[in-house]
């Protein structure tokens, strides 16, 4: 007994010509203006608020969302290395500002702690809140909080003496993702 078996199959010539196109975005300089930030709350339940001062520092924002960085990951496999990049999207990474007060030195009062809390504690039921970077650039982004944290810890610490000057000490984080442009 005898079995054979036939395939037949075609190869076709390769393409002369591939294209490939990505958007890139340039980023200019900018050295920031002295307009200060604002978070708006949907439908103006909430007052708009309007930072008392900049942040001295924050993550992941320049003129536009750094937020979507790309993801490389590499697995090693029997005969090689499957190596996958993904490009991201806008709410990846959070975007942090930070007051860096210390135990002796205030950089935030406590009234816009509050406003602040405010906004944290109460998430809107429908739609986002706004937040407004003047001093970066003219656009608006719809934003997630995720936290605020007074002190370094996942709570807000306090202090009597400060807080009777109406200044709130220690380092003030305020972190939220960006949804998408507004």
């Amino acid at each position: 007994m005898e079995l054979t078996a036939e395939t037949t199959f075609s190869i076709l010539p390769a393409p002369e010509v591939f294209e490939e196109f990505e958007d890139l975005y340039l980023h200019p300089e900018n050295a920031g203006t002295k307009a200060l930030r604002e978070l708006r709350y949907p439908g103006d339940v909430l007052p708009p608020l309007i930072y008392e001062t900049n942040p001295d520092r924050w993550d992941n924002f320049d003129s536009i969302p750094w937020t979507d960085r790309p993801m490389v990951k590499a697995e090693l496999t029997l005969a090689s290395a499957q190596v996958v990049h993904w490009r991201g999207y806008h709410p990846d990474q959070p975007v942090r500002e930070v007051w860096r007060g210390t135990e002796d030195r205030s950089r935030m009062s406590a009234y816009m702690l509050r406003r602040l809390y405010e906004y944290y504690a109460a998430p809107p039921f429908s739609g986002y809140i706004t937040w407004h970077p003047k001093d970066r650039t003219g656009k608006a982004y719809l934003i997630q909080i995720e936290s605020l944290t007074v002190g370094g810890a996942d709570a807000v610490t306090f202090d009597y003496l400060a807080l009777k000057g109406h200044l709130v000490p220690l380092e003030v984080v305020f972190k939220f993702r960006i949804i998408r442009e507004a």
